[in-house]
């Protein structure tokens, strides 16, 4: 008879990897725009209209909206990557981990930026669903090779 073990589902991996999608690509995002208004601000030797401005344009650059995706894909592929050495069936602890970071994306949107859940903003929630979910059984097979 085959005995068969039984390996626990890895909650703490599975956490920690929606934390990381979480923080990772927020908290870039977040010290890109801090810092470009710091050196605007010491260019401008403090001018608030002209830091203001530099930031919002910023915002609008094409390269600063597309980062967060581009580190949320990074961060995906490497936690999947990490989740397949973790357990032995690891498809469904990177779509739980995905599905958890989504729901904190969603939960930080709201609760922090007041962010409205428009069409825009849940297309792009729906986008984010799909890279993490993409990138980290992308990062699965690669592992599993």
């Amino acid at each position: 008879m085959i005995a068969q073990h039984k390996q626990p589902f890895p909650w703490g991996a599975v956490i920690w990897s929606s934390v990381l999608m979480i923080i990772i690509p927020l908290g870039a995002a977040i010290a890109i725009s801090v810092g470009y208004g710091v050196v605007v601000g010491f260019q401008t030797r403090g001018d608030p209209e002209a830091i203001n401005a530099a930031v919002m344009s910023l915002s609008g650059a094409v390269w600063y909206q597309a980062l967060p995706k581009i580190l949320l894909a990074a961060v995906a592929f490497w936690r999947g990557m990490r989740l397949a050495h973790s357990s032995a069936s690891a498809t469904l602890p990177v779509v739980s981990a995905a599905i958890l970071a989504l729901i904190g994306l969603i939960g930080t949107a709201l609760l922090l930026f007041n962010a409205p859940l428009s069409g825009e903003q849940t297309i792009s929630f729906v986008v984010d669903g799909v890279i993490m979910l993409a990138c980290g059984l992308a990062g699965i097979r690669i592992a599993r090779r």
